[in-house]
């Protein structure tokens, strides 16, 4: 269906080249004129298809004149007529896009002018990350206006720390257009972000953000953003002496090479490189050979000495600490090495259940190991989650029941209370890769994108999940193999995103610790070598 068509012929042209006239304005940075000229639509008629006009341009203009009332109005309108916008299919994704963009911009003017507070539920910007999703959903033939919503959707992510989400969209931007220019930007400074726990590829990383903002520069980002990229690079100008050696001459990356020793750990590496499931910093560019392997660690720590602890781990913050994460990974490791050999047809299982008596109770159900191996993988992934929040516990002192810790109650001095207030001691950190992890957790709550995920956990640890060959309307207790491997890829990725946010929540609370301590004596800790693990 055309909505154009519900205009007169004579008011469309009108409206064609008043819209013209408002687009001029804006470019020329004239938005007072741009609002006169909206007004103008406005008169024509109370069309779907003005609507549909007007309502982005007043959520454009009110943003930029930082008026609160008109990005209102203009969400106001589209809201009242968009399921007739969307039954016209060219419209539908622009329509949800301009709806996200002015809920992002309700987000905005509300983060500069009050303190951003960390650790609360945003609902502009929660928002504003649905209707950019939905936006997407449409399909749209435009790869620029594909890029550009996932730009926004990372540039959602990136205002709440989840910089490993943001990069996800960013690089997806630019698979669409690979010249997009904030993509470029943004996912330079994502990077440098990045670079603070890179350990020693930090200088690899700072390299990598001086090429991609550089580049966005040069590409031509919107006038606004010049002076915001150009403090980043000269941010990152300072850190090196020889600057045209070091940073201009940037060559790039000399690639990975996979190295097995079986046809079972090599499909191990290519699933866990298609994937992206290493724990590591490298593995989101995978442009070397650090991308593959499992590398995180807690770099560095400040601990006080107690030389008279019997117990050495309990007396060292860094190694209790350090004992929790190491279990952790190896929970992780063993959860993702079980969903991979679930996958892996070369290895025959069907030995397993050649002597298993099963009953065949009429509802098409599948009972067998791999499926089993999916389930158990996906049970031990949400368990992390948990181990995350204990580890946050201990970290900061809370003064919660070891017992009462997970990953939904360690925020909260009162988790199941109506009027549930965040823990004092979480808020006063202020620290962006708690707020990460806090951001992380609300996704998995009542109306949280991930809820089903914790549905599907829940059905599997105290109920039953029935896996089908076919089940045209999957549920959280009712799917097939397909929907649950889906399903527990998806939570890998969550887990292994959790665990680098943990990563940098460290660093950055040992960084304001090491601010007020002088003359620092360092103590090395060692590293266990592959042969005496087993």
């Amino acid at each position: 269906m055309d909505l154009r068509n519900n205009c007169m012929d004579s008011d469309f042209e009108g409206l064609n080249e008043l819209h013209k006239q408002a687009d001029a304005c804006m470019n020329a940075g004239d938005f007072k004129g741009a609002l006169g000229v909206a007004r103008q639509i406005q008169r024509l008629g109370e069309y779907p298809y003005t609507s549909y006009i007007v309502s982005g341009l007043l959520i454009d203009i009110g943003s930029a004149l930082d008026k609160e009332e008109i990005i209102l109005e203009g969400i106001g309108l589209l809201e009242k007529r968009f399921n007739d916008i969307a039954t016209d299919e060219r419209l539908a994704a622009t329509a949800s896009y301009n709806r996200a963009n002015g809920y992002y911009a309700l987000y905005a003017i509300k983060r500069r002018r009050s303190t951003f507070a960390y650790f609360s539920k945003t609902i502009e910007l929660d928002k504003a990350r649905h209707y950019f999703r939905k936006a997407l959903e449409f399909n749209s033939v435009d790869p620029h206006f594909v890029s550009q919503i996932w730009v926004n959707l990372g540039n959602c992510f990136d205002n709440v720390g989840r910089v490993v989400e943001a990069l996800d969209c960013y690089e997806k931007a630019l698979k669409y257009e690979p010249p997009h220019s904030m993509a470029l930007g943004n996912k330079g400074v994502a990077i440098f972000s990045y670079a603070n726990v890179a350990g020693e590829h930090q200088g690899a990383f700072l390299k990598e953000a001086y090429s991609l903002i550089s580049q966005a520069l040069r590409v031509g980002v919107n006038y606004q953003s010049i002076p915001y990229f150009s403090n980043y690079l000269s941010h990152i100008e300072s850190i090196f002496k020889d600057k045209k050696e070091v940073l201009e001459n940037f060559s790039g990356y000399p690639g990975y090479e996979i190295k097995a020793d079986s046809k079972s750990e090599q499909f191990l590496i290519e699933f866990c490189m298609k994937n992206r499931l290493y724990l590591n910093l490298c593995n989101f560019c995978q442009r070397c050979d650090a991308a593959i392997g499992d590398s995180v660690l807690i770099k560095t720590m400040i601990v006080a000495l107690n030389p008279g602890e019997s117990d050495p781990i309990e007396g060292d913050r860094y190694l209790r600490l350090s004992s929790f994460l190491n279990q952790i990974k190896q929970d992780y490791i063993t959860a993702r090495f079980l969903l991979i050999l679930s996958q892996y047809k070369e290895l025959n299982l069907d030995f397993v259940d050649r002597r298993v008596r099963i009953i065949d109770t009429l509802d098409y159900s599948i009972h067998n190991t791999r499926v089993e191996l999916i389930k158990m993988s996906f049970k031990n992934l949400y368990g992390i989650l948990d181990k995350i929040a204990y580890f946050v516990g201990y970290y900061l002192g809370l003064t919660i029941h070891s017992r009462d810790i997970d990953f939904h109650t360690i925020w909260y001095d009162k988790y199941r209370s109506k009027n549930r207030t965040v823990n004092s001691a979480i808020m006063t950190t202020q620290n962006l890769a708690l707020n990460a992890l806090f951001d992380l957790h609300l996704d998995f709550e009542g109306d949280g994108i991930y809820h089903y995920l914790k549905n599907t956990r829940d059905a599997l640890t105290h109920r039953f999940i029935n896996i089908r060959l076919n089940q045209s309307s999957p549920d959280d207790e009712n799917m097939t193999r397909e929907t649950l491997f889906i399903r527990t890829l998806e939570l890998a990725k969550l887990t292994r995103s959790a665990v680098l946010y943990l990563l940098q929540f460290v660093y950055l609370e040992e960084r304001k610790r090491k601010l007020g301590v002088k003359d620092i004596p360092i103590l090395v800790a060692q590293e266990i070598p592959d042969n005496l693990k087993f």
